[in-house]
């Protein structure tokens, strides 16, 4: 009998049908039947803003990955603030992974703006699927991610369980979770119980949150306390500076506002602006879709302004600057004599009050942070900033504020040496992943893949050990070109020579009946999911993980439309034979079988399903070193069943070969001592 397989080394267990409980049935329905009227609120929002409209189906899970992103880190991060949170965490990776690897989702199209503002076409921007089965399974299945990275509160139930059941490890940063927050959590127990114990690293943006995510069912040993990634912006040397306004007074930058806190500044802002006549108001609306509404209100109220999206600023008729670009709040913050922290006037929670802090800016914000409650409060205790009931209570501790300037500069530098004393929290989240995560997951990221397109064909290639790849580079005819074994004979196997790297070129085509129809085209409307780039990225994938198999170097793809044909080429791997070619001249040594046994466990501890294992496709070099081959139609699959019938398929090969092949030095005494080894922990 096959021992079962250890746990995937992926993961905290095998892939494996996830058990799906009778509160998760009911979410399903309730999110297959919301499906519909979520992607027509996202098209009707879209009347305001119309990148909310794009790419609606990859709401629904149809992405098209670029092939360097899978197998990378996926950071779902909901809007801007999640972005902005995460971003000091994708800089800590940089040293550690390309960031071709990295793919963050989000649910807003500000959220992805604000991403490629940071990194550009550097990390790849998907939205997030809606939380259904079919989205999810199909986002995953097609980005592959070898670790999901939750922002905050970004926990989808239906995602999750999808993970659980690929063995994809999932970690929450920066967690902040308000004691109202957790009270819902307690209240959807049934559904949300099976997740706490699924996630392998949680760092808390703060004690209270930490202790609220302990007290949900979070294994205490999971649980770090790594603050806020927030603290870990950039100093502000570090960003290009605005030219500075050479006729302004004191500046008051009112970041992230929302429409009821609006009308109370502007209610209030011609008293103060009549006493500090010199003063500007920088109003900075938190949703790109109210900026016209905005400049409408201040236009109602007959108050001048200037509009930042035409290039326009602060004279001495327009005192008030409609901030109505992406992007730029740090700017404004940086110009600033005070900064209100909107969302706290008005009952949304508030929002993060680090960006100015970090500029050295003093902070107010009203009695709404629910958010941010230990932030604010922290704010309170250093004399950073202060609280404040209403628009027109805002103004007069302003004014207030003007009469004693040296305070203003004292608490700003309080507000900075805060934020400079709180940071470290990117290396604490990646000490603990480093602790906490299985010991390969971030040391050996995928190799890079460039893809390129001409003349109907699509081809990807290795791009650390090819500097190109051309169509003709799939020519068999060659002039360097060796034909060499192929078992079957079905395929075209050769080998070639391409800048200098020794490589096999297969050329795949059908067996059985199919080949006398239709002898080399196969049929499929996605690139990714052609038969050569399959098995590409499936070898990309195991030789990250050191698994023993041949380097991929390129890919191809060719023909428009549904109907395609395939080619491969991995790397050569020197000195070596196929386990037929061995022994059809001498035996097998026990320490060859030995190595055999264990080439197979390793590949089966990680799930690879090989659909054709035989005795030509198992490799044995000079020293007794194995290589497995040929993964066309092979997979990740979950379970345990499969394995014995795997090894019985090479039992039958290595048996219907001796039956056909003179001389053939196998013997069935042979067998127990690949399964021996096969069997042996470890």
């Amino acid at each position: 009998m096959v021992p079962a397989g250890h746990a995937d080394a992926m993961g905290r267990r095998a892939l494996a049908l996830t058990r799906v409980v009778p509160a998760q049935r009911a979410y399903r329905l309730l999110l297959r039947l919301l499906a519909l009227p979520l992607l027509l609120w996202l098209w009707w929002r879209g009347r305001n803003e119309p990148a909310y409209r794009g790419r609606l189906g990859e709401r629904l899970g149809f992405i098209d990955p670029e092939p360097a992103s899978t197998d990378g880190i996926l950071i779902q991060a909901a809007s801007v603030g999640e972005v902005q949170a995460v971003r000091p965490l994708i800089e800590a990776l940089q040293g550690r992974w390309p960031l071709h690897a990295v793919t963050v989702s989000t649910q807003t199209p500000t959220g992805a703006a604000t991403l490629q503002s940071h990194w550009g076409q550097r990390v790849q921007h998907l939205f997030a699927p809606l939380d259904t089965p079919g989205a999810c399974a199909r986002f995953l299945d097609r980005l592959q991610p070898r670790l999901l990275v939750l922002v905050e509160r970004e926990l989808w139930p239906e995602l999750l369980l999808q993970c659980r059941a690929r063995a994809i490890p999932v970690v929450l940063v920066n967690a902040r979770l308000s004691e109202r927050s957790a009270r819902g959590y307690r209240r959807w127990r049934a559904l949300m119980q099976p997740v706490w114990s699924q996630l392998t690293v949680v760092g808390a943006a703060d004690v209270p949150s930490l202790d609220r995510l302990r007290a949900l069912g979070v294994p205490n040993e999971r649980l770090v306390h790594t603050g806020n990634l927030k603290f870990d912006v950039p100093d502000p040397t570090s960003h290009t500076s605005m030219p500075a306004w050479t006729d302004a007074g004191p500046v008051v930058v009112a970041g992230s506002t929302h429409e009821a806190e609006e009308v109370q500044l502007l209610d209030a802002w011609p008293r103060f602006a009549a006493r500090q006549p010199s003063a500007v108001l920088v109003l900075v609306p938190r949703h790109p879709q109210r900026f016209e509404a905005v400049s409408n209100m201040l236009a109602q109220r007959g108050i001048a302004h200037a509009r930042r999206s035409r290039g326009e600023q602060p004279d001495a008729q327009r005192r008030v600057l409609l901030g109505d670009t992406m992007g730029e709040l740090t700017h404004w913050y940086r110009q600033a004599t005070v900064c209100f922290i909107g969302g706290s006037l008005q009952s949304i929670g508030g929002h993060n009050a680090l960006e100015a802090m970090a500029e050295g800016k003093p902070v107010l914000f009203g009695p709404h942070t629910r958010n941010f409650e230990t932030l604010y409060q922290q704010v309170l205790e250093v004399d950073a900033g202060q609280m404040v009931s209403s628009g027109a209570e805002l103004f007069e501790v302003i004014e207030d504020w003007l009469q004693h300037p040296e305070d203003i500069q004292s608490r700003g530098e309080r507000a900075l040496r805060f934020v400079q004393a709180q940071r470290g929290a990117s290396a604490r989240t990646l000490s603990a992943w480093d602790r906490l995560l299985p010991a390969d997951l971030l040391t050996t990221p995928p190799a890079p893949v460039n893809r390129f397109q001409t003349g109907g064909q699509t081809i990807w290639f290795a791009s650390h050990r090819l500097p190109s790849v051309e169509p003709h580079d799939f020519d068999p005819e060659q002039a360097q070109a060796q034909a060499i074994a192929t078992g079957s004979g079905r395929g075209q196997v050769m080998k070639v020579r391409l800048h200098g790297v020794h490589a096999v070129l297969r050329h795949y085509r059908r067996g059985g009946l199919m080949a006398r129809l239709s002898p080399d085209r196969y049929w499929g409307w996605r690139i990714p999911g052609s038969r050569a780039m399959v098995e590409y990225s499936l070898l990309r994938w195991m030789a990250a993980r050191g698994l023993p198999v041949p380097t991929p170097l390129a890919a191809r793809r060719i023909g428009q439309g549904p109907r395609y044909q395939a080619d491969m080429l991995v790397e050569w791997v020197p000195g070596t034979r196929n386990l037929a070619q061995v022994l059809d001249v001498r035996e097998v040594s026990s320490a060859e079988w030995s190595a055999l046994g264990r080439a197979i466990r390793v590949l089966h501890d990680h799930q690879i399903f090989h659909s054709d294992l035989n005795c030509h496709n198992l490799l044995l070099d000079d020293n007794g070193e194995v290589t497995v081959i040929d993964f066309d139609k092979c997979q990740r699959r979950p379970g345990q069943d499969w394995k014995a019938a795997n090894l019985e398929r090479l039992l039958r090969s290595l048996r219907k070969e001796s039956g056909r092949r003179p001389g053939f030095h196998w013997r069935d005494e042979a067998w127990p001592g690949l399964i021996q080894a096969y069997s042996s922990p470890g």
